[in-house]
């Protein structure tokens, strides 16, 4: 059988291609390696045992304390290469395979901060972020990380078309963090709160045993109450039956 030739032009893509390729990895690890060389330079073991206990040992730590790490992780976001959405990805999805809880905390604050790269210049590229960020929600998930990433709302308040029915979809998800990310992302909201989709998201994990469910009920409701009283005081009057006693304690914790 002939061995087909490639021809001069697919040989060149192949090669654009290959280059590409090894200049996104390169700048993805050139961050990596900022990262890794600050944090073990301060790195604490005595501190990163007790962190790893109080985290129920589901993390290894370096054993930074939060100030000095946020030091640390503000200097390499200031001096970050610029990124395409693609390496973006790419260095989201590095940081979270990481051991050490460090790297995670970095990358959902980076994630944060960095929504308008994120969004990208097609609704194709904005689902394709949204994909990495479920991934870092339901993988080595805790409060921790989720709560960095679930508040910011920033994808839905632009994108609503898109996110709206994403997160109608996790409302009703198995996996308890993307519950809690879809009863959270309009925590910060205020005024602009969609409060019907607010009580409709409650209201659908009323009856959830998980606590960080029911904490996470409360704590969408006692933010909305700082702008509408009446309306989640009446609202937990009606389903008062309903509500678990920490969802109704802490929505009118101020009242």
């Amino acid at each position: 059988m002939p061995v087909k030739r490639l021809n001069k032009k697919t040989i060149a893509r192949a090669n654009k291609t290959s280059g590409k390729t090894r200049a996104m990895a390169s700048k993805v690890t050139s961050v990596l390696k900022s990262l890794e060389k600050a944090y073990k330079g301060i790195a604490n073991r005595d501190k990163a045992m007790g962190m790893k206990k109080y985290m129920r040992d589901q993390f290894e730590f370096y054993g930074i304390n939060s100030p000095e790490r946020k030091k640390i992780d503000k200097e390499v976001r200031n001096n970050l290469p610029d990124l395409s959405i693609d390496e973006y990805h790419q260095l989201l999805s590095q940081l979270w395979k990481l051991p050490q809880r460090e790297y995670q905390y970095f990358a959902a604050e980076l994630a944060t901060k960095s929504i308008t790269a994120l969004k990208g210049n097609s609704d194709d590229e904005l689902r394709e972020s949204i994909e990495v960020i479920k991934n870092m929600i339901t993988n080595k998930s805790w409060w921790d990380c989720v709560d960095i990433l679930a508040p910011r709302g920033e994808f839905n308040k632009s994108n609503p078309k898109i996110m709206g029915p994403i997160l109608d979809k996790w409302i009703a998800d198995e996996n308890i963090w993307l519950k809690r990310t879809a009863i959270l992302h309009q925590l910060y909201y205020k005024e602009k709160t969609d409060q019907d989709k607010l009580f409709k998201y409650s209201l659908a994990c009323a009856t959830e045993k998980d606590f960080f469910i029911r904490k996470a009920i409360g704590w969408a409701l006692r933010n909305q109450f700082r702008v509408n009283p009446a309306a989640i005081k009446e609202f937990v009057k009606q389903n008062e039956d309903n509500l678990s006693n920490l969802s109704k304690k802490e929505a009118l914790k101020h009242a």
